[in-house]
C-alpha cells in the first residue's frame, strides 16, 4: 500500500560542489556578482578593467582562464625551436640571458664587509647605495661623478651632527616574492589606451621604435590575424605588444598590477633577444624603460650596456654614407634612433655611478636621426623631406633629438669633469675654461628649446614641456660645478650662488609637477630632488655670500617645497621615508642657521645638529636607508657624509671595486 504523501519523510540532499564553484572569478567572488564565465575575460572584469582570475582547485593560485591554452600554446613553440636546434642546419642562437639586478645579491655584505666597523665610512657606503636603486644595478665601484664622492665635499659645519653610534650590518633581507603570472592581451579597447599612453609619454623622449609597425601589430591582433596563431611569426609581435604595454600600464594610474603581469607575459617570447639585428637592440631597450618606471627590473647599467655593444658591433656608431650595405630608408633610421637612446642612457647611467662611458665622443661620427614623423618613413623612402624647425611645427623627433644634444653635452662634462683616476685640479685656468664653454654649451642648449607637441590624452609625463628642459638644465648646472663646492678651494662665490639658485628651481619645479597631478615620480626623480636639496643646503653654510643672498622666507619655501614632495613620494613607497626624514631635519637646522644669521655677521660654527636626540634619530634614519629598500645614486653619500662626524678618506670607495 501507498504511502501517504503526508506521511513521507522529505530527505534533503546536499549539494555537491561543481566546477561551476571554480569558475566563477575572483573578482566575481569578492563583489557577490555572478560571473557569465566567458573566455578569455568575464563581462564584469571587462567593465573594471581588470585581469580576470580564477583559483585553482589544487593549488589555490590564481591563474588567467585560459592558462592551459598559454601553456599548450608556449609547449609547441618550445618544441619547434628545440627541432630547429637539433637539426643540422640550425643556426639561431638561444637568446642571452638579461642581467638582473639581483645577479649578485649575496656578495653585497662581502664587498662591503671591510668598512662596516668604521662609523665614519659607514654612512657613505649607506648612502651610496642610492645610487644602485635608480639603475637597478648590484653595489660595485662607485666613482668621481657619483653621491658618494660628493658627500666628501659637503661643509664641515654640519659635521657631528651625527654621534659614533656603530652601525649594523650592511646586509638586506629580501623577502622572496613570487612572479605574477602571465596574462593574456587586454581588450582591444584597454590596450590602445596603454599604447597611446607610451606613445604620448614615452616615445618622444625614447624614439627607438617605429610607431607604424607597432600599430600594424596592434591591427592583426585586433582582426584575430591567423599570424598570431603561429608561435613562430606571433613572438616578436607578441613581445612588443606586451612590453609596451606593461610600460604604458606603469605611467597609467590604477594599472601597476596588470604592468607586472604583462611583463611577465613578455618573458615567454625571448626570440628576439637571439638575433643580432636592430629588433633585438629594441628589446633590450624595452627592459631598460621598463626598469627606470619600475621599483624592480633587470640592471640598468648593464641594459645600456648591452644595447651599445650591440649596437657598435652592427656599426651604427658610424656614419651611414659610409654603409657599404643596401639597407632600406626605415632599417638606417631606426639603426641611428636605437644608437642615440641607447648612448643616451648609458651617459646617464655612467654619471649616476660615476663609471666610464661605453663609448667616448671622438669614437661616434653616426648622424643624428631625421627630424620626420614616424608616419612618413617606411622601407620604401620617406613620404616628405626633414626640414628644419624654423620651417613648420614639431614632428614626433624634434624634441628627441634635442635631447640627443644635452647627452652630448653630459658627455663632454664627464670626460672633463670625471673622467681618469685623479680628480680634476678645479683651480687650474685651463680647466675653467672648459668649464665655462660648458656653460656656454648649455645656455645655447635651453635658448633653443624646440616647439611642444600638442598632447591628445592625458599628461603622464613632464617630458616635451618647458619645465622638463629646465629642470634638466638646472640638474646639469649642478653636474657641472658639483666637484667645485668643496669649502676649501676658492670657488668663486658666483658658483655657489648659481647652484643654490639651481637646486631651488628644482625643488620648486617638483612640487608643481608632483603635487595634485596624474604625473608619477620614479626612484631617479626623488633621488633628483634629494641631492637637490641637499646641495641647496650645503651652499647655505659652505658659501656666506650665497646666503646673504637669499631671504630668511625664500629659504623656508624651498625647503618647504622639497619637504612636501618628499613627503608625498614617501607615503607611495615605505623606502623613502628616510629621505624625508633626514631632509626634515636637516632643513630645519639649516633655517635655524639663517635665523641666527640675521642676528650676527659671522655664521655659527658649531654642527647644525646639537641636540642628541635630533642626532640620534638622524642616525636611526640614516640606517634605515638600504639596497633594497631604496639605493640612490652616489651624490647622496656624498652629501650626506657632510652631515656627520670625519669620514674616512676618499680612497675608501676603492672598497667597492668588483
Amino acid at each position: 500500500m501507498a504511502t501517504p504523501v503526508a506521511n513521507r519523510k522529505t530527505v534533503r540532499r546536499r549539494r555537491t560542489p561543481g566546477d561551476r564553484a571554480n569558475r566563477a572569478c575572483t573578482h566575481c567572488k569578492e563583489k557577490r556578482m555572478k560571473c557569465d564565465e566567458q573566455i578569455p575575460s568575464c563581462a564584469n572584469c571587462v567593465r573594471s578593467h581588470l585581469v580576470c582570475l580564477v583559483e585553482d582547485p589544487d593549488t589555490k593560485k590564481l591563474r588567467p582562464r585560459n592558462y592551459l591554452e598559454i601553456l599548450e600554446a608556449r609547449l609547441a613553440s618550445l618544441e619547434q625551436r628545440d627541432a630547429q636546434h637539433t637539426s643540422p642546419n640550425a643556426s639561431i642562437s638561444s637568446p642571452p640571458d638579461l642581467p638582473s639586478s639581483t645577479d649578485s645579491t649575496h656578495s653585497h655584505s662581502v664587498l662591503l664587509s671591510g668598512t662596516e666597523e668604521s662609523p665614519a665610512g659607514g654612512l657613505p657606503i649607506r648612502v651610496g647605495l642610492l645610487d644602485f636603486r635608480t639603475t637597478q644595478v648590484e653595489p660595485h665601484y662607485l666613482g668621481s661623478s657619483s653621491s658618494f664622492a660628493f658627500a666628501h665635499l659637503i661643509n664641515p659645519s654640519l659635521r657631528g651632527a651625527l654621534n659614533n653610534k656603530p652601525f649594523g650590518p650592511l646586509h638586506t633581507s629580501e623577502k622572496a616574492e613570487s612572479a605574477p603570472l602571465p596574462c593574456l592581451l587586454p581588450e582591444y579597447h584597454i590596450a590602445t589606451m596603454l599604447s597611446n599612453a607610451y606613445f604620448e609619454n614615452i616615445h618622444p623622449q625614447y624614439p627607438f621604435l617605429h610607431e607604424p609597425t607597432f600599430r600594424r601589430y596592434e591591427a592583426l591582433l585586433l582582426h584575430s590575424s591567423p599570424e598570431f596563431n603561429d608561435p613562430t611569426q606571433a613572438s616578436i609581435p607578441l613581445f612588443f605588444l606586451n612590453m609596451v604595454y606593461a610600460v604604458g600600464a606603469r605611467i597609467i594610474p590604477g594599472y601597476e598590477g596588470l604592468s607586472e603581469q604583462l611583463y611577465s607575459s613578455a618573458q615567454l617570447y625571448p626570440e628576439v633577444l637571439s638575433a643580432d639585428n636592430v629588433e633585438a637592440i629594441q628589446a633590450i631597450l624595452c627592459y631598460a624603460i621598463y626598469s627606470l618606471r619600475s621599483q624592480k627590473g633587470p640592471s640598468l647599467w648593464k641594459l645600456s650596456g648591452f644595447a651599445l655593444r650591440q649596437c657598435i658591433e652592427l656599426g651604427y656608431h658610424r656614419s651611414m654614407k659610409c654603409d657599404p650595405s643596401k639597407r632600406d630608408v626605415l632599417h638606417i633610421e631606426l639603426g641611428k634612433r636605437v644608437f642615440w637612446v641607447a648612448q643616451g642612457l648609458d651617459v646617464t647611467f655612467a654619471l649616476r655611478l660615476g663609471r666610464p662611458l661605453g663609448i667616448q665622443l671622438n669614437e661616434i661620427d653616426a648622424e643624428l636621426p631625421l627630424e620626420v614623423d614616424d608616419s612618413l618613413i617606411s622601407t620604401s623612402g620617406i613620404a616628405s623631406s626633414s626640414r628644419l624647425l624654423s620651417d613648420g611645427g614639431p614632428t614626433s623627433m624634434s624634441n628627441a633629438i634635442h635631447v640627443i644634444r644635452l647627452r652630448q653635452i653630459w658627455a663632454k662634462i664627464h670626460t672633463l669633469v670625471y673622467s681618469g683616476t685623479k680628480l680634476q685640479d678645479t683651480d687650474n685656468e685651463t680647466y675653467r675654461a672648459s668649464v665655462m664653454q660648458l656653460r656656454q654649451d648649455l645656455e645655447q642648449w635651453i635658448s633653443n628649446i624646440p616647439q611642444f607637441p600638442s598632447r591628445q590624452g592625458q599628461t603622464l609625463s613632464i617630458f616635451s614641456t618647458k619645465a622638463w628642459y629646465e629642470l634638466n638644465y638646472n640638474g646639469s648646472i649642478l653636474m657641472l660645478y658639483r666637484p667645485q663646492l668643496a669649502e676649501d678651494k676658492k670657488t668663486p662665490d658666483q658658483i655657489f650662488i648659481d647652484c643654490m639658485e639651481a637646486a631651488s628651481y628644482i625643488c620648486r619645479e617638483y612640487r608643481r609637477q608632483y603635487i595634485g597631478t596624474d604625473v608619477k615620480p620614479t626612484w631617479s626623480s626623488l633621488h633628483f630632488l634629494f641631492l637637490a636639496g641637499l646641495t641647496y643646503l650645503h651652499c647655505l653654510w659652505s658659501s656666506p655670500a650665497a646666503s646673504r643672498s637669499v631671504r630668511q622666507i625664500e629659504v623656508n619655501k624651498t625647503c618647504n617645497d622639497c619637504t612636501m614632495v618628499l613627503v608625498v613620494i614617501a607615503e607611495m613607497w615605505k623606502g623613502a621615508a628616510p629621505y624625508r626624514d633626514i631632509f626634515e631635519t636637516l632643513a630645519s637646522h639649516t633655517v635655524s642657521m639663517i635665523v641666527n644669521r640675521s642676528m650676527s655677521s659671522n655664521l655659527p660654527e658649531g654642527p647644525a645638529l646639537a641636540d642628541p636626540l635630533d642626532r640620534e634619530a638622524v642616525t636611526g634614519w640614516i640606517s634605515d636607508i638600504q639596497f633594497d629598500d631604496m639605493g640612490m645614486q652616489d651624490i647622496f653619500d656624498d652629501m650626506l657624509a657632510g652631515f656627520v662626524n670625519d669620514f674616512g678618506p676618499y680612497s675608501n670607495i676603492t672598497q667597492f671595486q668588483a
